[in-house]
């Protein structure tokens, strides 16, 4: 028996949730782990995504954890607090489509989730992050939101985009210049985890230039035009998302500006001149915590609404079916009002669920 369903389990704070289990919607559940025994677990997760054969029976239960990524122990175990079964319903996925839908979560959740294992028919799979567990504990506090009806809407609405998460060599064969595009601006969001781990007065405006670099890849990249760069970014990404976020070109504007203070090294300059002797620690810059986080969730919700007008428009939609691009979309909204509202619209079917 085949199944299209993967289970993802989490850390964190002991969710309120009285029961097991709680069907979000047909095929989407959320799973309270402290309900279940360790092997109450098992038995559960078997009958919902059954072993593919008696061979892979190892690789549930494990007394410790070695080298081997599969199985889990039940001090491991005991360390979760929540779980999501999801339909994945990945288009050419190879297994389950478990890094197609992490991503589609981690554009739904305001901070990236780093899931403690997940479960396909090949048995439980223990997630290596490279991340002290303690460093995201508190940000893993999600059930609540994703036991919410409009998750599975949204999920339903882009996991056909999921695919351009994960690099899949049947996949690449058919993809256009756009298709790369998209690609990677959703390689560079999914690298932003790489500044969960903490941030440095010396280099925290390269997660600025990374931020900046998958608008980059959305809105001016591969177009042969390299004049007025921030502008244009400026106007592309407001086209898209300035109904819901009415300070988005201003925060560009500063985004792309910390940008190029980094890549041209006026950062660094500043840094000599505001140090005056080396003991002086005082006088380093410190990060912008807020800023970055605020920089980042616009740029989650900017590639959230790209994804889904692509989407809509490789449906071949009569409102976008002359445009090659979403780039070339928005380049026409910025003048064309009518044409504005109708990409509004479309964005809203999913930012709305946010």
């Amino acid at each position: 028996m085949v199944s299209n369903q993967v289970f993802i389990a989490f850390t964190g704070p002991r969710i309120e949730q009285e029961v097991p289990t709680r069907q979000i919607a047909l095929g989407y559940e959320c799973w309270n782990l402290a309900k279940f025994k360790f092997d109450d677990f098992v038995s559960a997760i078997q009958s919902r995504i059954p072993p593919i054969n008696e061979n892979v029976q190892k690789n549930y239960k494990i007394e410790d954890a070695g080298l081997d990524r599969f199985g889990l122990s039940a001090e491991q175990y005991g360390k979760c607090s929540w779980g999501l079964l999801l339909p994945s319903p990945v288009p050419d996925a190879i297994g389950p489509g478990y890094p197609e839908s992490l991503f589609v979560i981690n554009l739904y959740s305001p901070h990236f989730l780093y899931p403690a294992f997940h479960v396909s028919q090949l048995g439980i799979w223990r997630d290596d992050h490279r991340k002290s567990v303690l460093l995201y504990y508190a940000d893993q506090n999600q059930a609540d939101r994703f036991s919410r009806e409009q998750f599975p809407e949204f999920y339903d609405s882009l996991i056909s985009e999921s695919v351009y998460a994960v690099w899949q060599a049947n996949r690449v064969a058919r993809w256009t210049k756009e298709d790369w595009r998209v690609f990677v601006a959703c390689l560079m969001f999914t690298g932003l985890t790489t500044y969960d781990t903490g941030k440095s007065p010396f280099t925290w405006q390269r997660e600025a230039a990374d931020i900046a670099t998958v608008l980059e890849a959305l809105c001016t990249a591969g177009t042969g035009d390299s004049t007025e760069v921030g502008y244009k970014l400026r106007k592309r990404v407001a086209a898209l998302v300035s109904h819901r976020f009415s300070d988005i070109e201003k925060s560009v504007k500063e985004l792309y500006q910390q940008r190029s203070d980094f890549v041209h090294g006026s950062f660094y300059l500043g840094l000599a001149k505001g140090t005056k002797t080396s003991a002086q620690f005082a006088d380093l810059p410190m990060p912008s915590f807020q800023m970055l986080y605020q920089h980042r969730d616009y740029v989650r919700h900017t590639l959230t609404a790209y994804l889904y007008l692509n989407k809509v428009r490789k449906s071949g939609n009569r409102d976008f079916a002359r445009f090659r691009s979403v780039l070339e979309i928005l380049e026409a909204s910025i003048i064309d009002v009518g044409l504005r509202a109708k990409v509004a619209s479309q964005a809203d079917t999913v930012l709305s669920l946010m």
